[in-house]
């Protein structure tokens, strides 16, 4: 995945456990120690208050007027009489429309909630950035010089009437902003909101007295409360652009220094970790990435400062545009919604792209797919996640078992590999070493038993590990998604670390059960093994550590299952490359006669 947001926990943790791994594997390899054992591995409706209603305007199918502004109009003035603030209000969302500047000022989504309650809004409107609202010009060479556009008063216009405060959207709803002032300046916002979904058309045209580039923007930042304390390799917030084949993502961090490109976009803009506002335009355009710093919080009253607490100090957020040419309209549509994958699929032009479960895409979109069929039949997220395991681990089922049953046999084959080790020791010499190796992969050979088969199954379960992590991470559904008792968002780590606790003393569990191995330092690279899992899972999202849990416990089960399956039967097998069949009795001990009786 291009440019990912840089190191974190996650990314450390996973590639700790793939060394891990690794150095069993290449160590087994050389050494030809006892294979390790084998290890098993919606969104909630917000209650939103309802806005006090004032009576409703009807929009007609065809209806025209303005304000008086024929008079200033002759004067090359074309401007709004008094501020006017109207919510256009449709299935899915409340968005807030203001003709100072001619910007979006705030957009609720019904059904959701924010991180700290109360209905979720996606326009920033905390203090320090500036301005307010999407939609805003911005001339980065000369900032000053859009002020003038952004600070006035436009004519705005719903469908031809001047709504007083509220209109309920029943069909498509044209909303059009208008001014022009003596020194040059003329703009023109058209959008166009579709009731049914998230995707509106827009349509934009200005006239600047100044040559500088001038650009129409989304932003700063998105999601007015979000929490920052979610983080995660799959978890994404900045800006994003999208060519066609490729996802960039740049972080607030990436953007210190600002951007202009010129790029065939098929759509781009900004994103929290859930939620995305994108511009998707109909032709080539320059693109603007930059953030936009806080200014300093002010502390001197308790409210503010728990506040800060809640929601950490503020930094900085992205900012994206694109370019506008001067007299030239620019057609576009806007998206601002969840980075639901499915609704975003149904608006089509690889919108999709934006739900990014990164390179265990192949993996990780199933997975999703699976969560959330199963979640449709059980309501609940987590049991979801428990059945999804279920699955997974009766489709491992069949190899888990063999290897179970390979390491039974070579903990049997214990005392003939000791045998050769014992009369190898204290050699130092490389080719004697290697004759020594050679000796043990005979004897694995003539027995049946290959040496990596207790490490194949947990390394096959390792990118089914990824793809879970990030369909349970990237997928809308899990966020705020309950599950039972404390468990009260799957998305976030467990608050009091007792799932990951728990999961790390069912894998010690499982360890205790599994046949042990005579090599020490394989002994010492398996007791680190729940220590370090527990260690990676205490900050992963908690429905991440139920699936790991209840795929160690069924683990555990299976065990317990092929240890009475295999105890109760006698084992065959070969002493060395040339040896003869015995037969070694429960309990592992096998009879010989007295020398001198043959």
């Amino acid at each position: 995945m291009p440019n990912d947001q840089g190191p974190n926990m996650e990314m450390r943790a996973f590639i700790a456990v793939v060394l891990s791994l690794g150095v069993m594997v290449g160590y087994q390899y050389l050494f030809a120690p006892e294979p390790p054992q084998p290890r098993s591995g919606g969104v909630i409706e917000a209650e939103s208050p309802e806005p006090v209603n004032p009576p409703e305007i009807q929009v007609p199918e065809e209806a025209s007027g303005d304000e008086g502004t024929t008079s200033l109009e002759s004067q090359g003035i074309v401007a709004g009489d008094r501020p006017r603030q109207v919510t256009l209000e449709t299935e899915r969302y409340r968005m807030l429309l203001d003709n100072r500047g001619g910007l979006i000022t705030g957009l609720e989504l019904i059904g959701f909630d924010a991180d700290f309650g109360g209905p979720l809004e996606l326009v920033v409107n905390e203090p320090g950035f500036a301005p307010v609202g999407l939609l805003s010009l911005m001339t980065p060479e000369t900032p000053d010089a859009a002020s003038a556009p952004n600070q006035a008063l436009y004519r705005m216009t719903i469908d031809g009437f001047e709504p007083s405060s509220l209109v309920r959207a029943e069909k498509p709803v044209k909303v059009h902003w208008q001014w022009a002032d003596p020194n040059g300046w003329i703009v023109d916002k058209q959008l166009t909101v579709n009731p049914d979904g998230h995707l509106s058309d827009l349509t934009l045209s200005v006239e600047s007295p100044t040559d500088t580039p001038i650009f129409i923007m989304l932003g700063p930042g998105l999601e007015m409360q979000a929490d920052n304390g979610r983080t995660g390799i799959y978890l994404m917030s900045g800006a994003v652009l999208f060519d066609g084949e490729e996802v960039e993502h740049l972080s607030e961090d990436d953007l210190e220094t600002p951007d202009v490109r010129l790029t065939n976009l098929t759509w781009g803009g900004i994103q929290s970790r859930y939620f995305a506002a994108l511009f998707v335009p109909e032709a080539p355009v320059s693109v603007y990435v930059a953030s936009v710093p806080a200014s300093e919080p002010i502390v001197n009253q308790a409210a503010t400062e728990e506040a800060l607490e809640q929601k950490g100090a503020p930094g900085t957020r992205a900012m994206f545009g694109v370019e506008l040419q001067s007299g030239m309209p620019l057609s576009t549509s806007l998206y601002i919604g969840p980075k639901d994958y499915s609704l975003l699929f149904a608006e089509g032009h690889g919108l999709e792209r934006a739900v990014d479960y990164g390179v265990f895409r192949i993996l990780a979109r199933p997975v999703a797919v699976t969560l959330e069929k199963l979640y449709e039949v059980t309501g609940n997220y987590g049991l979801a996640i428990i059945l999804a395991t279920f699955g997974v681990r009766l489709i491992f089922f069949p190899l888990s078992q063999k290897s179970m049953k390979s390491m039974r046999k070579m903990q049997q084959l214990q005392p003939q590999m000791n045998a050769i080790r014992a009369k190898f020791k204290g050699v130092k010499d490389a080719q004697k070493r290697q004759e020594m190796n050679v000796q043990v992969m005979q004897l694995y050979k003539d027995n049946g038993v290959s040496p990596l088969g207790g490490c194949l199954p947990m390394l096959l379960q390792m990118p089914v590990l990824f793809g879970f992590y990030a369909a349970i991470s990237v997928s809308i559904i899990s966020r705020h998604a309950p599950f039972m008792l404390w468990i009260q968002d799957l998305s976030q780590k467990d608050p009091y670390y007792i799932l990951p606790l728990s999961m790390g003393a069912a894998m010690y569990g499982q360890q205790r059960m599994s046949p042990g191995t005579g090599d020490p330092m394989q002994q010492k690279i398996f007791r680190l093994m729940p220590i370090m899992f527990t260690f990676f899972f205490l900050t992963f999202p908690s429905g991440l550590v139920i699936y790991w849990l209840v795929n160690t416990a069924l683990g555990i089960a299976q065990q317990a299952y092929v240890n009475h399956q295999l105890g109760a039967a006698h084992a065959i097998i070969k002493q060395g490359p040339r040896g003869k069949h015995k037969k070694r009795p429960k309990g592992g001990v096998v009879k010989r006669k007295p020398r001198g009786k043959r």
